[in-house]
């Protein structure tokens, strides 16, 4: 289906529009599911064992990071090409690269700042208390960290979306052939 510039082409194919929809017998299906199988807590939160967990965590932030930054030295040394897909998946790494050093030093401090810095029971309940020290207010501001991966991810789909569009375009060759 594709879709309509001005009025002068000829309007879509309704069954065609219909088809993408579900049935109505699988869209009661699926409600009964819903109702009779309710969503149980995901428990997606999940904390680290000390201090092993915490070593591990921080290691593997290492790694990423090491990872992140051959594939930016890759990229400079040997550039696969020079469009606007290259360009924005060379920004997500950036800032994917952002958010690991972020994270890692929000994790830093969290391990240093003393018990007493927080109040609240779990994770979802912490609360910073004051006196702000230096160390204190680079922990809070580094917990916004969504600001750095949010524009990560954002060019990483950016990027992939161009260079599917470039590949749809130009099909590749089989090697040895020439256009």
């Amino acid at each position: 289906m594709s879709i309509r510039k001005n009025f002068t082409q000829p309007a879509p194919n309704m069954r065609d529009i219909a088809s993408r929809f579900p049935s109505r017998r699988m869209a009661t299906g699926m409600v009964a599911a819903a109702i009779l199988f309710p969503a149980t807590p995901a428990m997606a939160i999940q904390s680290h064992g000390a201090p092993e967990g915490l070593y591990v965590h921080m290691i593997a932030h290492v790694w990423y990071c090491a990872a992140l930054l051959f594939l930016l030295w890759t990229l400079r040394k040997r550039p696969p090409g020079h469009s606007a897909a290259w360009r924005n998946f060379r920004l997500a790494l950036i800032f994917f690269l952002l958010w690991n050093t972020d994270a890692f030093i929000v994790h830093w401090l969290y391990s240093r700042l003393p018990d007493t810095a927080f109040t609240g029971q779990g994770l979802m309940d912490y609360r910073l208390v004051g006196p702000l020290t230096t160390a204190r207010w680079v922990y809070y501001l580094g917990r916004f960290d969504h600001l750095l991966c949010v524009p990560a991810m954002f060019f990483l789909v950016l990027s992939l979306r161009r260079l599917c569009r470039e590949t749809a375009s130009h099909p590749p060759t089989k090697p040895g052939t020439a256009p």
